[in-house]
């Protein structure tokens, strides 16, 4: 989960839903009928919920990048040499890249990696992967795909 995309995604629409709220309060109430107030107030709850929900939705999606390597990209496998910590939310892996019908190559990953899959990235482990083929260095990590649960 991207937490920086989701933030930005809630602070925009909750900026948005105040906007929306300030015209309502200034010119919409005063001239809507009376009695209607309950319902206008679900409605703006509602609109807000759906608003957030779509925008978290969006900010959860892929990056282009990774959007046009997963349709285009050649699937391999990476073995983990080596796993060190870089900070509280980041894992260099020292890797041993693999793509049939090339010569194996090694690299070094940054990546985050999800609290509930630590455990899948230990020395040995085995990691699919989609390589670009135009550029070697542009690498996923499909954590969620093991190849030996396929």
């Amino acid at each position: 989960m991207n937490h920086q995309r989701t933030a930005r995604a809630v602070a925009v629409v909750t900026a948005g839903y105040l906007v929306v709220l300030v015209v309502w309060i200034g010119w919409l109430r005063a001239a809507a009928p009376p009695g209607t107030l309950p319902y206008q107030l679900a409605a703006l709850v509602a609109g807000f919920g759906t608003a957030l929900g779509l925008a978290m939705m969006v900010a959860n999606r892929r990056t282009a990048e990774q959007r046009r390597l997963a349709r285009s990209g050649v699937e391999g496998w990476a073995t983990v040499e080596e796993v060190r910590p870089v900070d509280d939310t980041h894992t260099e892996l020292q890797m041993l890249f693999t793509i049939p019908g090339s010569e194996s190559f090694a690299g070094r990953v940054v990546y985050s990696i999800p609290p509930g899959e630590k455990a899948r990235f230990h020395a040995g482990a085995i990691v699919p992967i989609l390589v670009d083929p135009s550029d070697r260095h542009r690498v996923l990590l499909l954590p969620r795909e093991p190849l030996d649960e396929e």
